[in-house]
């Protein structure tokens, strides 16, 4: 069960860091427009989906 929490952890932080505006669609059902996240906001959010990345991975190899 651990396996599967890391692997779907590593996707969902790895599609946030390659795009995080159409993760942010997704997970707010279409509210954030296209283009409408400014530099920062993007930012962010791929700084988050390396964090959620990583440690996916780390769930992944302890597990």
């Amino acid at each position: 069960m651990q396996a599967i929490a890391g692997v779907l952890l590593f996707v969902a932080g790895l599609t946030g860091a390659i795009w995080p505006e159409v993760t942010l669609q997704f997970w707010f059902f279409g509210a954030v427009n296209e283009g409408s996240a400014s530099a920062s906001t993007k930012t962010f959010f791929r700084g988050l989906g390396v964090l959620c990345a990583v440690a996916g991975l780390l769930v992944l190899i302890s597990g």
